[in-house]
């Protein structure tokens, strides 16, 4: 089984890396940090999650050279993946820290070491019961102290009854330009991601839950057509997303990157393992990985 999926990611014309040129999630904090700290027009970085997505979900939107593996959507023209992947880059990524560090593939554990740059405490490694303190700044907070606006906007309570609760009383309490909105429904978080973008935030996170709840409720499995459906049903949503980008007045004097990732994969109906089909994720840009890397 681990074979035959290092296979299938590796797959030549899907991903700009190898399966064995993974990064780390945690390169995705740098990477932010390094657009705002680099450019020279207005930066703003739109980053939007897609949590529990498979990287094998990617040979539905991208046409592999393997003639055994080819896409279902791969010509779909309003596919945010495809268009990430043409202007910036497509690579395959990995969750659940390093071998003999390891820590919970799950949603809490991953997005906090996407937006910290850092492998999570071990106390913190398994379960939810735990709040990100001082030592673990998300990039929300470091661009807020900056001066830059940020928002984060999810569905699930975990993120602001737990996981980021310090983070909100420390910007509330120091007036930070720093936002969290919390939904109900995928559509909804939609609609408000619309709404921040011509809100003029430099900084816009959003979490649609789509894949993972479909993950849990049939399969995770790349061949399973409601998880299937549901990331290309998102790829597109998506892309909405990059058109609204571009329709701001101002939008020839910024400079935008975005950013689409998941906190980790999937197996059967669950996640949380290490077993190699939760740990590798995926992270899509508008630019290429190695010009904010360094």
């Amino acid at each position: 089984m681990k074979k035959k999926y290092i296979h299938s990611v590796n797959a030549k014309g899907i991903f700009d890396n190898t399966f064995e040129t993974k990064y780390p999630q945690t390169v995705i904090s740098q990477i932010i940090i390094n657009h705002f700290d680099t450019c020279t027009k207005q930066p703003k970085c739109l980053f939007i999650g897609w949590d529990g997505c498979r990287a094998d979900a990617m040979k539905y939107l991208i046409k592999s050279e393997d003639e055994k593996i080819s896409g279902s959507n791969d010509t779909a023209i309003f596919s945010a993946i495809r268009t990430m992947k043409k202007n910036g880059g497509l690579y395959i990524t990995y969750v659940g820290a390093e071998n003999g560090n390891e820590q919970e593939t799950s949603t809490a554990q991953g997005w906090a070491s996407a937006l910290c740059g850092k492998w999570m405490k071990k106390e913190w490694k398994y379960g939810i019961e735990w709040s990100l303190d001082e030592d673990y700044p998300t990039v929300m907070k470091t661009l807020a102290l900056k001066g830059y606006k940020s928002s984060f906007n999810a569905i699930w309570p975990i993120h602001f009854d737990n996981t980021y609760v310090k983070e909100i009383e420390f910007a509330q309490q120091n007036n930070l330009p720093q936002y969290y909105f919390k939904f109900e429904t995928d559509e909804q978080l939609h609609i408000n991601l619309l709404d921040r973008i011509n809100s003029d935030d430099d900084f816009i996170f959003g979490i649609y839950e789509n894949p993972d709840s479909n993950g849990h409720g049939s399969n995770f499995g790349d061949k399973n057509y409601r998880y299937v459906a549901g990331v290309c049903n998102l790829d597109r949503l998506s892309y909405v997303l990059l058109e609204e980008i571009k329709k701001r007045p101002t939008y020839p004097d910024e400079d935008w990157l975005i950013i689409i990732g998941s906190d980790h994969a999937g197996h059967s109906n669950r996640h949380g393992t290490q077993k190699i089909e939760d740990r590798t994720t995926f992270l899509a840009m508008s630019k290429s990985i190695e010009e904010l890397i360094k």
